[in-house]
Formats: C-alpha cells, structure tokens, sequence
C-alpha cells in the first residue's frame, strides 16, 4: 500500500468513527436516529444482540443485495465492505460506551444535542467519502438496485430509508409497544444533516483530498 492510499485509508477510517459517534449522539438525545440506522436499532431492543451487531448484521443483507443484483459487475474490492462493516459495527457498539454518561434533560439541550451529533455525522460521512476508498455497503445496496432497474439514485435512496424507517416503526410497535429511534429528529436530522454535508463539502473537499494526495 502506498503511503497516498494509506492516507486515504486513516481518513476513512477516522470517517467511520466520526459517522457512529454522530449516531450514538443522536441516540442519546432519545428524538429519533438518522433513517438507515432506525431499524438495527430497534432490533437490538428485541433481540440479544447489541446496536452494532444488529447493524452488522443489516450491513451483510446489503452486501448479499449488491451481489445478487450486480453478479459479475460486484467489483472484488468491494467484498472489503464485509471489514467496512465490522469496523462500523465495532465503532458503534464503541461509540455508545463512551456516551454512556451523556443525560441532556431538557427538550432544548436535545435538541442541540441533536444538532452537535448530525455535525458530527455529516464530519464523518465527508471524511469517508472524499477518500474514495471502499463504497459504505448500505449505499451500495441503493447503488445496485438504481443501477439494476434503471432507477435514480436519488429516488431508490429515498424509498429505501423510508422502508428501513417503516421496518422500524412496525418492529417497534409490534415488538415493544411504541417507537423506538423514529421520532421528529429522525426527519430533522435529514435536512439539517445535509446542510453540514453540502457546507463542509464546498469548504474542505479541496484541502481533504490534498491530504489524501488525490
């Protein structure tokens, strides 16, 4: 590994972390999670397993998608999204220990609670993306399904976190008698997310992938 792809690589990495400590963040707020994580975690409330092996296993169904819809057309980098997904995995169940002791008690500190977590977030995913180094698996799976049935990225995207959303309303109601991560900062956290997405990509994207040596 040259030294320019292992800069990419730390960059992604520290991306990685930064993306679940923004999760454990908005977690912790108890005003809804970012979509595409609603449904592992109320999974990890009805099941033994903690919020990062439900993701993991979450991570693994959208690999399987990607290889059934793409066959020969699934590049061979892209099975490291199995690492990919046991790093993030690890990072969230990570992430979670060390806001345990976060409490906000009133609506207004969640509420920038919310906020300081979606910066996070939005930290993270630029500092994975920008590196260009292994596609993050649940949009791989977005990726395959627009790329299989000739459908916009953007659209299938927008189907498939408003699925995982209704997947975790109904295991929540179902299984636990009322929702769980799916609350007002689940469609907050959307806009506001990509606010800090689109701000840092016109202010950093340049400088980040100097340092990546890109």
């Amino acid at each position: 590994m040259n030294s320019n792809m292992s800069r990419r690589v730390i960059v992604y990495i520290i991306g990685l972390f930064l993306y679940t400590l923004g999760i454990a963040l908005t977690v912790k707020t108890d005003l809804g999670i970012a979509p595409i994580s609603t449904f592992p975690y109320a999974l990890s409330f009805i099941t033994p397993f903690s919020f990062g092996v439900t993701t993991f296993f979450l991570t693994i169904t959208y690999i399987l998608i990607q290889i059934v819809l793409l066959g020969k057309e699934f590049e061979k980098r892209q099975y490291f999204q199995v690492v990919v997904g046991i790093l993030f995995s690890t990072f969230i169940d990570f992430s979670m220990i060390l806001v345990r002791n976060v409490h906000p008690e009133t609506y207004i500190s969640r509420m920038a609670l919310l906020l300081a977590g979606s910066f996070v977030l939005a930290v993270g995913i630029v500092l994975s993306v920008v590196p260009d180094v292994i596609t993050p698996p649940a949009e791989g799976a977005i990726g395959a399904i627009a790329k299989r049935f000739n459908k916009n990225f953007g659209n299938v995207k927008i189907a498939f976190d408003s699925t995982i959303v209704v997947l975790a309303i109904a295991v929540s109601m179902i299984f636990i008698g009322h929702l769980v991560g799916f609350k007002e900062g689940t469609i907050i956290s959307v806009p506001v997310t990509g606010f800090f997405v689109k701000w840092l990509m016109k202010g950093f994207q340049g400088k980040l992938e100097k340092i990546c040596g890109m």
